[in-house]
């Protein structure tokens, strides 16, 4: 359940002065999850794994007449069990008539849209999500416009203009020069003249983030969606620059598409995603689908699920099933259980594990 905090009685509390001020509307949810180790390769461990998600988000909205509203979201999360911080959705946008206009840090229209129809499962840590290992997760200075809905139909485009900074490369140059040799060094000091010398040579600094240093938009994508009662369409292409993930890299393209149908309370569920150039290496081309179906009785919501995909960077197939659990004790509080089986296509992370837990949404 939201809860509604007047954001004039905060500003009375803290003796602001007197101002105008939207509605701060706070969401969330804590989640507790015990895992075993179960058959999982490569682990030593024989006994539970502790996973915790504490999601805390504070949304804003602002009505600005004339049909406009005004909006904004902060999303912080801690993750893993070890109280880690971390940064999820920060943006502000406008809504009104003509659709929405987004800005700041967010996923992607193929992560956020099409690649979130591949999970039914009750489990936060257990999870057999489609493109693990090529999604954008969350990019930095995204910007996105969503249309309204042309009788069901919607479409949307996204760019994200990444940190800019210069791209590594440790290539020594040399030049010819008549009886001087210089050698620059990362602190851009000079040193080592010589009369004699016939060359010049300059080594370029190592220093480098990895990211395009051009100044113009480093990811884009597009995205169309049909919404018709029972049925839910959504098909992505997404393309991310090539320097984004270094010098002489290409650019990696993905692919995706998604279906959602509902008969009467089974909702069944199937995405297909390809991927070409992973993180920009051109032997790394997947592609794979998800299968999923989910349904709620009585208090109980069942869900099943089959993964097929390319290994990421290897030769074979990785297979992967999981069923899942969620009792509710109420709308905000709910007791969850899930079994994974992964097989890993060169058999060094296969997993058979299972997780139980408690959940509270608020």
């Amino acid at each position: 359940m939201k809860k509604t905090i007047i954001a004039a009685a905060v500003a009375a509390a803290v003796a602001a002065p007197a101002v105008s001020f939207a509605d701060v509307k706070i969401s969330g949810n804590v989640i507790q999850e015990f895992i075993t180790d179960g058959d999982q390769t490569g682990t030593s461990e024989d006994g539970l794994e502790s996973a915790a998600a504490v999601d805390v988000v504070f949304s804003v909205s602002e009505d600005l007449g004339n049909g406009m509203t005004a909006f904004a979201k902060i999303h912080t999360m801690m993750d893993d069990g070890s109280g880690s911080q971390d940064n999820a959705d920060n943006v502000v946008g406008l809504k009104g008539d003509f659709g929405t206009i987004v800005v700041g840090r967010m996923e992607s229209l193929t992560e956020s849209k099409v690649d979130a129809m591949a999970a039914n499962d009750s489990s936060d840590k257990l999870n057999i999500e489609i493109n693990d290992s090529y999604d954008t997760k969350r990019f930095e200075g995204g910007m996105a416009y969503v249309s309204p809905s042309f009788n069901g139909l919607t479409f949307a485009v996204a760019g994200f203009a990444l940190a800019n900074g210069g791209t590594s490369d440790t290539a020594a140059t040399t030049i010819s020069a008549q009886g001087l040799t210089v050698v620059s060094n990362s602190t851009t000091s000079f040193g080592n003249v010589s009369g004699t010398s016939t060359t010049l040579t300059t080594v370029a600094s190592a220093a480098g983030n990895g990211k395009d240093a051009d100044a113009k938009i480093d990811a884009t994508e597009i995205m169309v969606e049909y919404a018709n009662g029972p049925l839910l369409v959504r098909a992505s292409h997404q393309q991310v620059d090539g320097k984004v993930y270094g010098a002489n890299k290409k650019d990696q393209d993905t692919t995706a598409i998604g279906v959602s149908y509902k008969i009467a309370d089974v909702t069944l569920q199937g995405v297909y995603t390809e991927v070409e150039n992973g993180g920009g290496t051109d032997a790394y081309d997947v592609d794979g689908f998800f299968l999923g179906a989910k349904t709620t009785v009585g208090a109980n919501t069942f869900a099943i699920s089959y993964l097929e995909e390319d290994d990421a960077d290897a030769v074979g197939t990785n297979e992967a099933y999981m069923i899942s659990v969620d009792h509710a004790l109420s709308k905000r509080t709910s007791l969850t259980a899930a079994y994974k089986d992964w097989d890993d296509s060169d058999n060094a992370n296969d997993a058979d594990q299972f997780a139980v837990g408690i959940k509270h949404v608020f």
